[in-house]
């Protein structure tokens, strides 16, 4: 029998597989299926949502992996002790290490004997970097706390992608085992770019403080070109969107902006190769799908310096600016959209040029692989 992997994933509702740590887990799992179980658990509706978009009373096949979905109340997701205790597995992949409604229920469930003890990975997916820390900080320090004094960590693999997570990873925890993986991506066929008459930026995240929407809007007002500005992901946080709606308000006439809701997966390709520049000033990213993407369609992107995307200037695939710096990211976009075709056209070939070296250099696949081996057979 195959090695079994228990994934909470929170927010991979139909539809939704798009947000960086969905598209993670799915190109993880289509990628090593063959040599392992995946067994995925989620909330049945989008945070805030009064009915469910599935039914929650079996496993769904997604064909690379099963799902089962659990409504999620005021003290975690629901009967997640149960299925966790009912559902053997060798593994049990966590998502987030804040995560109220998977992950702090299932290390509670652990340490007070209400589920197995397996072999267990927690991925932070960049919540210790200063700009997230930052985030409703003390609520984060009290919590942190709790989980050494109780040792509901004790044990754990910590999973992370870029060296500055690890650093602050073993920071924080000092004595659990840290791995350090790239995630699997593989590379699509290259869309076709047709230039417009305006020069296009779009924005591709979640709307909350960390992916940095209020930041690219306060750049925006300081250029000087002309430029469409296309705003793709779900509002998570409603007064962050509301700040960010009074910013779209006061934008000058050379600037529009509009939000176009929430991308599936498979249309993220065709929608940011019709764009001239990501533009995405997170505060941080351990990864960024949205990045990757973007370089992938021959998009430049202009992003923080809290990534792992660094050096892109050099690359002619985009900047890499400290934050909080407005004037810098509306010089860069001034920059691009002030350059003749035959230059910008050069930008373009060094953007997919980076994504292609990114995954020609990857190992991912197998570096993940011999992870899962090694705790299953623990």
């Amino acid at each position: 029998m195959k090695p079994r992997v228990l994934i909470l994933i929170g927010a991979f509702w139909p539809g939704h597989e798009s947000a960086g740590p969905n598209l993670s887990i799915k190109t993880m799992g289509e990628a090593l299926c063959d040599e392992f179980d995946f067994l995925l658990v989620a909330r049945d509706r989008p945070f805030g949502a009064a009915e469910p978009m599935v039914a929650s009373d079996r496993w769904h096949d997604l064909g690379w992996a099963k799902i089962h979905y659990l409504t999620v109340g005021r003290n975690g997701a629901d009967d997640l002790s149960a299925l966790l205790r009912d559902t053997p597995h060798d593994v049990l992949l966590m998502n987030g290490f804040f995560d109220r409604e998977f992950t702090i229920p299932a290390m509670l469930a652990r340490r007070f004997g209400k589920a197995p003890r397996t072999s267990a990975i927690i991925a932070p997916r960049g919540e210790f970097s200063s700009g997230a820390l930052g985030l409703k900080g003390a609520r984060k320090t009290l919590y942190r706390v709790f989980t050494r004094a109780l040792g509901l960590a004790n044990g754990v693999t910590f999973h992370v992608t870029s060296e500055e997570e690890e650093a602050d990873i073993r920071a924080a925890f000092p004595r659990n085992p840290v791995t350090r993986i790239g995630n699997v991506r593989p590379l699509f066929a290259l869309p076709d770019y047709r230039p417009g008459d305006t020069f296009r930026a779009a924005f591709l995240g979640r709307i909350s403080p960390v992916k940095g929407l209020d930041v690219a809007l306060e750049a925006l007002a300081l250029v000087k070109q002309r430029v469409d500005f296309t705003i793709y992901g779900p509002v998570s946080d409603a007064a962050h969107w509301a700040r960010c709606q009074a910013l779209i308000a006061a934008l000058p006439a050379n600037v529009t902006a509009h939000h176009d809701g929430e991308l599936p997966n498979d249309a993220v390709p065709e929608a940011m190769a019709v764009q001239d520049v990501l533009l995405m000033p997170s505060r941080s990213e351990n990864f960024g799908h949205a990045i990757f993407e973007a370089l992938a369609t021959g998009t430049p992107v202009v992003i923080g310096d809290r990534t792992p995307w660094r050096g892109l200037q050099d690359a002619k695939a985009g900047f890499d600016i400290a934050l909080p710096d407005a004037p810098a990211l509306a010089a860069a976009i001034d920059r691009l959209a002030g350059m003749p075709a035959t230059d910008y056209a050069a930008w373009r070939h060094g953007a997919r040029a980076t994504a292609e070296r990114f995954v020609a250099a990857s190992t991912a696949r197998t570096d993940m692989a011999r992870l899962f081996h090694q705790l299953a057979g623990q």
